[in-house]
């Protein structure tokens, strides 16, 4: 009769254990008020990005080794107010794209240290910054997207001219098998007549005798 109620609990804490507040086994967290967190996961050489609490406000990724923020990894954080990503090998190609529109809808004071390191050429320019020009990589894939669509256009063109081919095909097989069929009609025509012909030819002969 018991059982029932320990399962709600057991349920409710299974709940508010897989609800997102747990912090990351890399980072240290600390509570700043009730359901705000300060995560701290710096200088813990860290190459790929934590999946953090939903509760955190203050994120601090500083001096680790992370090259990308991957796409939708901060859309969760309604509540992040301070993110520090300083000394981290960001490689500003197009993977960075995610974390520029973040930036530009987030609005965030609180931000620093966002810069660039990979290529040579963008070294140290903040991510807030970039423009679309400045990330050459993402045009060299536009180019290579062109060519799967041209290359796709080819192959539909490709598959209509073979079923028209099958088309002119199945007709032209169809009118040869009219002649065919044609043919032996006549065939058939020719050796029933041909009898008549003959029986005519023998009366003929027979009354010739007779007159």
């Amino acid at each position: 009769m018991l059982i029932g109620p320990y399962l709600i609990l057991i349920g409710i804490w299974f709940l508010t254990f897989t609800d997102g507040s747990n912090c990351p086994a890399q980072c240290k967290c600390i509570n700043l008020t009730e359901n705000k967190l300060r995560v701290d996961c710096s200088s813990r050489n860290l190459k790929i990005f934590p999946f953090l609490p939903k509760d955190t406000e203050e994120l601090y990724l500083q001096e680790n080794l992370l090259t990308e923020v991957p796409a939708g990894a901060l859309d969760y954080l309604i509540n992040l107010k301070k993110l520090n990503l300083s000394s981290n090998p960001l490689h500003c190609d197009c993977k960075i794209r995610y974390l520029i529109m973040w930036l530009s809808v987030a609005n965030m004071d609180g931000v620093s240290g966002i810069r660039c390191v990979y290529p040579s050429s963008l070294y140290g320019k903040p991510v807030s910054q970039l423009t679309g020009n400045e990330i050459s990589s993402c045009w060299r894939r536009a180019r290579l997207c062109s060519d799967f669509l041209f290359n796709d256009a080819l192959l539909y063109t490709l598959l209509f001219l073979l079923f028209f081919l099958m088309i002119l095909c199945l007709k032209t097989f169809k009118m040869i098998k009219f002649k065919i069929k044609v043919s032996d009609n006549d065939i058939e025509l020719r050796t029933y007549q041909t009898p008549k012909v003959g029986f005519l030819k023998r009366r003929s002969v027979s009354y010739v005798k007779a007159c």
